[in-house]
Formats: C-alpha cells, sequence, structure tokens
C-alpha cells in the first residue's frame, strides 16, 4: 500500500508499538499524520522523535471509541489510512472486563462505521496473536482455530469479528493485523509488559 503524500491516522499513536509506527509512517512521506491516544499506557515522550522529525504531527487525546469525536477528527485532518492500534491491555481487563469489552469492540465499531459511511479509505485493524488462544499446533496460522480465554482476548476477537462483518456486508477496505511476543524500546512497563521482556527481567 502506498502511503506516500496519505493523510494517515494513528489511533494508540502514543503506546509502544504505535509510536514506532508513527515513526515508520514519517519515513513513508504522508501529507498528514495525526495520533489519537487517550494516554491510558501511552506517553508524550515516545513521540519526542516523531515531533522533532516531522514538526507537522497532530496529537489529539481523545477517546477512539468515541465515533462523534473520531468522525470529527476524521474529517477535520481529511484522513485517508487508518492504523487502529488504541486497546484497553491484558492486565486491565482482569479488573475491569466490562470496560474492557466495551471499548475494544466500540473501537473497532466506530473506525468501521466511519469506514463505511466513506469517512476514509483504508482500515488497518491490529488485533493481538490472543485471539487465538493456547496454541493446537505450531506453529500457528491464520488458520488456526480461535479460542480466547481472558476478556481481553475475547475483545480483540470480536473486535476482529466486526471488521470482517463490515468487510463482507459492506465491502470496507481493511486488513487485520495479529502481532505475536513484541518487544523492544519503549515496551510497556511491569505488569503491563509483554512476555518477552518478563522473562529476561526475570533471567537477570
Amino acid at each position: 500500500m502506498k502511503l506516500q503524500g496519505k493523510s494517515i491516522l494513528v489511533t494508540g499513536g502514543a503506546g509502544f508499538i504505535g509510536s514506532h509506527l508513527v515513526d515508520r509512517l514519517i519515513r513513508e512521506g504522508p501529507a498528514r499524520l495525526v495520533v489519537v491516544d487517550n494516554f491510558f499506557l501511552g506517553r508524550e515522550e515516545n513521540l519526542a522523535e516523531a515531533r522533532k522529525s516531522f514538526p507537522e504531527l497532530k496529537v489529539y487525546r481523545l477517546d477512539a471509541s468515541d465515533l462523534a469525536a473520531m468522525h470529527q477528527v476524521v474529517q477535520a485532518e481529511q484522513i485517508e489510512v487508518v492504523f487502529n492500534l488504541a486497546v484497553v491491555p491484558l492486565p486491565t481487563s482482569l479488573q475491569y472486563p466490562v470496560w474492557t469489552v466495551q471499548t475494544n469492540v466500540g473501537i473497532a465499531v466506530t473506525f468501521c462505521e466511519l469506514a463505511r459511511w466513506g469517512c476514509f479509505q483504508t482500515l488497518i485493524h491490529c488485533s493481538s496473536s490472543e485471539a487465538y488462544g493456547t496454541a493446537q499446533y505450531v506453529p500457528m496460522d491464520e488458520a488456526h482455530p480461535q479460542a480466547a480465554i481472558t476478556p481481553y482476548a475475547a475483545s480483540k476477537a470480536a473486535a476482529d469479528q466486526v471488521v470482517l462483518s463490515y468487510w463482507r456486508t459492506f465491502g470496507i477496505d481493511a486488513a487485520i493485523l495479529r502481532p505475536f511476543n513484541t518487544f523492544g524500546p519503549r515496551q510497556n512497563p511491569g505488569t503491563y509488559a509483554g512476555v518477552i521482556p518478563v522473562v529476561i527481567q526475570r533471567v537477570r
């Protein structure tokens, strides 16, 4: 997908993966680059390099599940491509399962609906390997059965089904990614860290 000259929105763009995506997108030469983040996990310092290399970067502190607010941002910024990485994380789902499911599914519904309205062209939805549950065979592939275990995993699997349903029913242009065990600079601290950084910390 050619991104040069496009107007791009990244939800969750101040987070661990989102901020790295923002850095990478800048290298593609977008016409406009916008971040939406509620800063529950996102950090302003994660965008420091992006602000230096792309001073035009706009950041909105908003809830990505808010349809009216997202509609306003997408329209005002003339967004063409949305990368959806906004999420309530797994540890939070164990304390607040209802909020987690409502928010994670709500974010997917919001951007699928905006895509259905023709407000932007392409949706790239970031899911999670958690949607698959425990591996029934390895290596795991896209055909692996989905057997979500936690409320977080269930919310991501449900959000995926929302995206697929809008693609099948309304023909929106969408793709789903399911990252596995990401780690690296800017990774989340403590209980919000992924499996690999936790293992590394214990080895130390």
